[in-house]
């Protein structure tokens, strides 16, 4: 996974938006661009859970999973984002039927 400054950067004004949540919710800040890079700690996050997840269920390729699901949201996110853009009654726009 690439990592760039716009990420760490979302991720710290997260920190900062959430610093007032109390000391008993965990709170880990993640933050995808629409090209895929992601901040660091989200990365290792995602790292120490699909490890986690990969010793309690014995299989061994949950860390690429949870790579590949964040991966499809965020393409899904972007075919949707690219399609609302669209405007009406353009000839990008599908027909009825």
């Amino acid at each position: 996974m690439q990592r760039s400054p716009e990420a760490e950067m979302a991720a710290s004004r997260k920190e900062v938006k959430y610093s007032d949540l109390p000391a008993s919710i965990s709170f880990q800040p993640s933050a995808v661009e629409t090209l895929g890079p992601i901040n660091e700690s989200a990365v290792d996050f995602l790292r120490e859970l699909g490890r986690r997840i990969s010793n309690k269920f014995q299989a061994e390729r949950q860390t690429a999973y949870l790579f590949q699901r964040l991966s499809v949201t965020v393409q899904r996110f972007n075919a949707v984002n690219l399609y609302n853009r669209i405007p009406p009654g353009s000839d990008l726009w599908p027909p009825n039927e």
